[in-house]
């Protein structure tokens, strides 16, 4: 999405925010719930980001970049005050989240369903910072490499390196198999 307009101060721009909020709430929100376990964490996470991006709005300046990488910094921040709120601990599943399902899905089904989320949840927690928040960018926030690469001022060529052994990591780990490093 580009803006128009270089916001000055005092200038708003409700219609152009509304645009931005209606364009990327939704990779936001998937950014944010890829990183913390529970629903009403990532709303949480994701409404403080754009409380803060509304606030900031007026200061927005398009000439030095693109409105993605300039809200993905907000919601990056918002995450990060979250995650130093929280007391480490395992991750875990959301039981009444796992079991809700379509009235036509089996018990056994769900149950199912319910222990995968379990074990991809572990097998995400076992990497680290770097590899679990490209993952978010890529799959939660549907950025591409090249902007991941701007929003964390590394290469597109990196960006694409870490997400792609995260992904080998991943499946090293459900799989059972023994991780290369």
């Amino acid at each position: 999405m580009k803006l128009k307009r270089v916001h000055k101060s005092g200038d708003i721009g409700t219609e152009e925010f509304d645009e931005v909020y209606r364009s990327y709430l939704k990779p936001v929100y998937a950014f944010v719930a890829y990183r913390v376990v529970s629903r009403a964490d990532a709303e949480d996470v994701t409404s403080a980001t754009f409380e803060k991006a509304w606030r900031a709005f007026s200061r927005f300046d398009s000439t030095k970049g693109a409105v993605s990488t300039w809200l993905f910094t907000i919601a990056r921040n918002c995450l990060n005050d979250h995650l130093r709120r929280q007391v480490r601990r395992p991750p875990s599943v959301e039981l009444n989240e796992g079991l809700k399902s379509d009235a036509h899905d089996q018990p056994e089904d769900r149950l199912q369903a319910l222990e995968l989320r379990r074990e991809l949840l572990v097998a995400i927690e076992s990497l680290n910072d770097s590899e679990r928040e490209i993952l978010a960018l890529k799959f939660g926030g549907s950025l591409n490499n090249r902007e991941i690469g701007r929003l964390l001022s590394i290469s597109e060529s990196n960006a694409g390196t870490i997400l792609y052994r995260s992904l080998i990591k991943l499946k090293n780990q459900l799989e059972g198999g023994i991780e290369n490093d």
